[in-house]
């Protein structure tokens, strides 16, 4: 009974001890408990990206991401501790083709590091497991007179060339 209640104790004096770390993504400094400032961006449609093609019976295709939509967590020491991305994938043919393109397909992304270096956070996504076309995701964070705008180059690296496309847009955040 005594060894019992001991690890119980230990497992609570654990929990209480794990609780008051600092978040990992955390800059030095910031306070453990400062909640994020939201701040967020969306475009409507990028201009649509050719890919494929080559000798018959490959096909010519376009890549078009709409509704794009971007959320970023930022401390007031700049420092980005979350974020995610939405966007929907439109692929069309160009000309005529005996191969449909892919159907629309929803697309999210999670934040995995941001690093700064100078002016740019550089950001890194990932792609959440079972979202198709299997795709890359890093932007350019830079502050504009309090705001934010955000580069998004959006990659498709689950095919080679020439099915592989590259999609960039600059995202303008607002504070919520």
């Amino acid at each position: 009974m005594r060894s019992r209640i001991l690890a119980v104790a230990a497992v609570c004096s654990a929990c209480g001890a794990v609780n008051n770390m600092p978040p990992g993504d955390a800059a030095a400094g910031d306070s453990p408990t400062e909640t994020p400032r939201t701040y967020h961006g969306m475009v409507a449609e990028t201009s649509p990206v050719t890919f494929g093609g080559g000798p018959a019976p490959n096909c010519t295709y376009t890549m078009t991401l709409r509704q794009i939509d971007l959320q970023l967590g930022i401390l007031a020491s700049g420092a980005i501790v979350n974020g995610q991305v939405q966007d929907l994938n439109v692929e069309a043919i160009v000309g005529t083709c005996m191969f449909l393109p892919a159907a629309p397909s929803i697309t999210n992304y999670t934040l995995m590091s941001a690093v700064v270096g100078g002016a740019t956070t550089k950001l890194t996504f990932r792609e959440r497991a079972g979202d198709k076309p299997g795709t890359s995701l890093v932007a350019d964070l830079t502050a504009v007179g309090g705001k934010y705008q955000a580069q998004l180059t959006f990659h498709r690296n689950d095919l080679g060339p020439p099915l592989d496309w590259t999609v960039a847009v600059i995202v303008p955040l607002a504070p919520q």
